[in-house]
């Protein structure tokens, strides 16, 4: 599979000596749809940053679609890329078809099919602050996909919104979505697991986890989730040292070696203890768990 983003080695200190990366190499192939997490200060907006060409590395180098950042080509290779950036910078006192024809001349294409897209063409006439936070974001993403690009860069694209935008932003994201390469920067995990195939998380500016979604799942430990009329702390009390054990709202999680054969044995212990049983369900890991024991 052609590479589409790559970081070889990448180390980047800013002035005040802060290293942000540190001799991280990752990358992302051609129509992957990858989700790029870390923690506050993990190094998540530099990598942006550096595929945008705001910034430049330290050591190593960054390339998009095959040319090294800033290098050679690298302005052809922008203009097969779109983004949406955390923090937009709109031009609050135009327009939005102004500001999407701004965006058509730079990319020397028209904005016609992505306004349709995104479902537009009622809101072109209202200056960008009178548009709610959903809309502002549709006009962002709007903007991105003028030029049909190859790949599309998305640093915390609902952040802010209220669920109804956010959910709305949401659909069209996972449309628009299709086909490209896709790199997404963002702290909702729900998202990240709703929008993407594969992961890639950052901590303290080193790469600690690569892979696919589906993959980390399966290597995370099992565990079944256990309820009963009597509460989390009587199970925890019955269940002892059994295993890790968390409490989960009204009930608790259990990591199990096999929730096939270990479960029922679990259920058998708290039955005979006289506890009334109301669950007793294998758990698939989530990106959260994923995430957790990463950055644990």
């Amino acid at each position: 599979m052609p590479t589409a983003i790559a970081f070889e080695s990448v180390t980047k200190q800013y002035r005040n000596g802060k290293v942000a990366m540190n001799s991280v190499s990752w990358s992302v192939g051609a129509g992957s749809r990858v989700c790029l997490l870390g923690p506050n200060g993990a190094g998540k907006s530099t990598s942006i940053r550096l595929i945008e060409g705001a910034l430049g590395p330290t050591a190593g180098s960054v390339e998009l679609l095959g040319v090294p950042v800033g290098g050679r080509g690298y302005d052809k290779a922008r203009l097969r890329t779109g983004i949406v950036p955390q923090g937009p910078g709109m031009y609050p006192d135009l327009t939005a078809a102004e500001y999407l024809q701004l965006a058509g001349d730079l990319y020397g294409v028209s904005a016609e099919r992505a306004v349709e897209t995104l479902g537009l063409l009622d809101y072109l006439d209202l200056r960008m602050a009178e548009l709610s936070g959903g809309f502002q974001r549709r006009v962002v993403l709007a903007a991105a996909l003028t030029a049909e690009p190859d790949v599309l860069l998305l640093d915390e694209p609902t952040v802010g919104l209220d669920p109804k935008a956010s959910h709305d932003v949401h659909q069209y994201l996972t449309d628009v979505m299709q086909g490209r390469t896709c790199l997404l920067c963002t702290h909702n995990l729900a998202e990240a697991e709703a929008l993407c195939d594969q992961v890639i998380i950052l901590q303290e500016g080193r790469l600690i986890v690569q892979g696919r979604l589906d993959e980390l799942r399966r290597g995370a430990r099992p565990r079944v989730r256990l309820a009963a009329r009597q509460g989390p702390q009587a199970l925890r009390a019955i269940l002892g040292q059994v295993g890790p054990i968390h409490v989960d709202g009204t009930g608790v999680l259990v990591e199990v070696a096999d929730p096939m054969t270990e479960a029922p044995m679990l259920l058998r212990r708290l039955l005979d203890a006289g506890l009334d049983v109301y669950e007793c369900t294998p758990v698939r890991a989530t990106l959260e768990d994923v995430f957790l024991e990463a950055v644990r």
